[in-house]
This record gives C-alpha cells, sequence and structure tokens, in this order.
C-alpha cells in the first residue's frame, strides 16, 4: 500500500489550466515519502515525470497483469492516520490487497473542497490530462451531482449488488441517484436532532408553539454557511411546504406563502426572545454546541457527529451513550405540527474508471467498505453515521442514541436536488438575516428571496 502525490504531472496540469504554478494539496502522515519538484515548467506544456520503480517486497510472488487502482481522498479517510479509524481502514486494505494479489491500493490526499481539491482537481485533470485521473474517488454529496454533470463519473448500476442497494437509507439512495441511476455509494452521514437541557425542559418541544411557550434559549445555526442557508432553515421549510399541498412535479421549489410562514416563525421566536440575537453569529452547529454545552440554552440544534464527539470527550459511566452530559437529551427538530425530517449530509465512493477489469477491483473495494461490520466499526471510530439499515444492528448496539438515530436515519431527506441550489440557497439566507436582523418583515423577505432566487 503506498500513499501517491502526483507531483510533476498534477504540477503541469494545473500550471496549463490557469498559468500558474500549483502547489501540492496533499497532506501525508510523518511515515510518507514524496519529493515535489519546485522547477517551474513551461506555461502550455505538460512536464514529463521520471519513471519510477516501485519496491517490491521479497515475500511477495511476481505477479502479471497487475492492477494498482488509485484512490483520491482526504486526510481524515486515509489508512496512514494513526487513530483508530485510519487503522480500521488500514487494516481493510490489507485484507483486499490479500483476497487480491493482482490489485494493490494506491491513496491520493487531496483537500476535500474548493481550489486543488477533490472535486476540482478531477475536474481539471479530466480536461487536461485524462490519462491522470484516479480509478475512485469520494466525494461530498453535495457535489455528486456536479460530478455526474462532468461525464467523469460512472453510474453504479449492475455492477453492486442490488441487495446492498435495497439496503440503503432511502435519502442516502436517493442523494446519489441522478437521470434515475446511481452515481455513488454514500459509506457515511450525519445529520441535525436536537439537543436540550433536562434540568431546564421537563420534555422536548414537539412544534413550533411548544417551542414558542418554552423556556429557551432556543440555538441554532441561523448566519448561513459559505453564505448559503443552513439546513436549519430547510428543514423547517420542508416541513411546512409539504404541508401545504403546493408540491408537484412543476411546482416552484420556493412558495412565498409557505417562506413567509417559516420566517413568521423566526420573527415570533426572536421577538419572544426564545431566540436570541448571536444566532446569525451561529454558522454551523459546531458554534451552537459551543455555547450550549457550556450552560447558555435550554434547546440547540447541533450534528450527530457533533454530539457523538461529545460523548467521546465525556465518556459515558454505563452502557448509554447519553449518560456522558449529564442532564442532557435528545429529540428531533420540531417543525410546524410535529418533528421535522432531518437533511442526510455526508460521503460518498464514487467510481471513475470506466475500463471493465479495474471497475471489477474498485467495485469489489468499495462494496468491502460497506460491509455491515466494517463500516459499523469505522463509523463509529470516526463519530459518523452508517448509511445501510444493516449496519445499525452493528452501530453502538444496545444504546438508546442507536435507537433514536435508527428513527432518524429512516425519516431523513436528502438535500433538495436543485440545479440552481447555490442561488436558491444564497437568496434565503438574505431573507433569514433580514428577519432576524429586523430589517424586513416576514412577507417582504420571501418575497425578495423568490426574485432574487431567479436572477
Amino acid at each position: 500500500m503506498r500513499l501517491a502525490l502526483l507531483g510533476l504531472v498534477l504540477l503541469g496540469v494545473l500550471t496549463a489550466c490557469d498559468g500558474q504554478p500549483a502547489q501540492s494539496t496533499a497532506q501525508p502522515e510523518a511515515s510518507a515519502t514524496a519529493s515535489i519538484s519546485t522547477a517551474t515548467p513551461v506555461p502550455g506544456q505538460l512536464p514529463v515525470p521520471e519513471p519510477t520503480v516501485d519496491a517490491v517486497p521479497t515475500d511477495m510472488p511476481a505477479v502479471s497483469n497487475a492492477i494498482t487502482l488509485t484512490m483520491w481522498t482526504t486526510v481524515w479517510f486515509s489508512p496512514t492516520q494513526d487513530i483508530t479509524s485510519g487503522q480500521i481502514l488500514a487494516q481493510q486494505v490489507d485484507l483486499f490487497e490479500a483476497d487480491h494479489p493482482r490489485v494493490r491500493l494506491e491513496f491520493v490526499l487531496k483537500e476535500p473542497y474548493g481550489k486543488g481539491g477533490l472535486l476540482d482537481f478531477m475536474s481539471t485533470a479530466g480536461a487536461v490530462v485524462p490519462g491522470l485521473l484516479p480509478d475512485l474517488i469520494i466525494l461530498d454529496v453535495d457535489e455528486l451531482g456536479t460530478a455526474v454533470q462532468t461525464g467523469l463519473v460512472q453510474p453504479l448500476d449492475g455492477l453492486i449488488p442490488q441487495d446492498l442497494v435495497a439496503d440503503l437509507y432511502p435519502f442516502a439512495r436517493e442523494a446519489a441517484t441522478f437521470g434515475g441511476q446511481l452515481y455513488g455509494l454514500q459509506f457515511q452521514a450525519d445529520l441535525d436532532h436536537l439537543v436540550y437541557n433536562t434540568g431546564k425542559m421537563t420534555s422536548p418541544p414537539r412544534s413550533w408553539s411548544s417551542i414558542l411557550s418554552g423556556p429557551g434559549p432556543y440555538l441554532f445555526p441561523a448566519g448561513g454557511k459559505a453564505g448559503l442557508v443552513n439546513d436549519a432553515f430547510l428543514m423547517q421549510y420542508l416541513a411546512v411546504r409539504d404541508q401545504s399541498g403546493v408540491i408537484g412535479p412543476d411546482s416552484p421549489f420556493l412558495d412565498a406563502d409557505n417562506l413567509a410562514k417559516v420566517l413568521q416563525f423566526y420573527q415570533d421566536a426572536r421577538s419572544s426572545g426564545i431566540v436570541p440575537a448571536k444566532v446569525v453569529s451561529y454558522h454551523t452547529t459546531d458554534d451552537v454546541w459551543n455555547d450550549y454545552a457550556v450552560g447558555q440554552a435550554a434547546l440547540a440544534q447541533v450534528s450527530a457527529h457533533r454530539y457523538l464527539l461529545a460523548m467521546r470527550q465525556s465518556p459515558p459511566s454505563g452502557g448509554d451513550l447519553r449518560e456522558g452530559l449529564s442532564s442532557s437529551s435528545v429529540a428531533p427538530v420540531a417543525a410546524v405540527n410535529g418533528p421535522a425530517a432531518p437533511i442526510g449530509r455526508g460521503w460518498v465512493l464514487v467510481l471513475v474508471t470506466s475500463d471493465p477489469a479495474r471497475q471489477a477491483a474498485a467495485v469489489d473495494w468499495m462494496v468491502q467498505l460497506m460491509n455491515p461490520a466494517t463500516n459499523a466499526a469505522w463509523s463509529e471510530a470516526a463519530d459518523y453515521l452508517p448509511t445501510r439499515v444493516t449496519t445499525m444492528a452493528e452501530w453502538r448496539p444496545g444504546e438508546s442514541y442507536s435507537q433514536f438515530i435508527r428513527q432518524q436515519l429512516q425519516a431523513a431527506r436528502p438535500r433538495p436536488q436543485l440545479a440552481d441550489y447555490t442561488r436558491v440557497a444564497a437568496a434565503l439566507q438574505e431573507a433569514v438575516i433580514a428577519v432576524l436582523n429586523g430589517t424586513a418583515t416576514p412577507q417582504d423577505a420571501a418575497s425578495q428571496a423568490i426574485t432574487g432566487s431567479q436572477q
């Protein structure tokens, strides 16, 4: 198993694209070795790498027609991590290579997002030197649609066992399906739920009215993430929209009346003091958790990942995970007349190679990572959620939190697949800020959001 950097070749790729020498974004562990040339290539020309010879262990028999599967990943999903999740992945690599003596796995580390990140680098390499593309890549599920549009990733229909596909929670299957075809296997997930202080609230809120009549403060991220509206608002809007009866194949995603209802709830909660002004400074659920954990709120919307991390930092004294935080419990996010469906997030395994032999080996590796026992062990070590129904039987068995999460995963939905999602989410964020800051009425903000989403 080798940790590889693309070195000169990838440097030339980005130079050809923007005329600037690129810097490697990989962050290998200390045990990995790599060299990066500092020579500046001639613009428009791809440097030719010097041939390299990989060392072959002396106890490894020579094989013909060997395949090296290249997987682009990021540091947190790497077998070089000297933590439990990395060790689990390294063990799986060893098992895979033992079962596939003609196949070796090679991991190339990239930044998760942005310039030089996984999606950006795949798009760049695919446009300039397709031969540099990996066989497999992991992507944020929210970027999978863009990857599909590039034409560089392969559908999985007919390649993945149908029983595995059917075992995925509906949100994970739907999020990776485009044009009726499955383009990824979501191997980990996250979602939001409520955490509340049982010393301040005897029971969690079930609706907007119970939130407004509760003790407060109620904290949730309202500041937007990278200028886009948070899942906290989307969950509330989708709950209202579901009950409105306006949903149809030709219905626009945004509806002024439904938007105004959610924004009115925000205004009511803000004016009553249940929601403090500082929620506009929370960009993530981590921001929310930091204040909830020090007693600044009775109720907060947090991510399952952040909650699990907190439980690990404050180990339970018994078998119940929630005992790690005294006087805290969890509940679904309360919406207009009942619980809101969580929005599932996560990362997917994506097939890039179109070569049949390499596809077969790559699919075997994907399926191995999705094995219930393996995926449960990795997800638990990484403090994320599984995406298969059968995996939940292996994930923190016997804990009440796992029972709660099982219900949340079943109810979860993917982020809306909108061609203009970025524009819509940016317009919604402007409306949220305007209402919470008191610079627009809910009706005016809703109207402005619809106008802004169409520009």
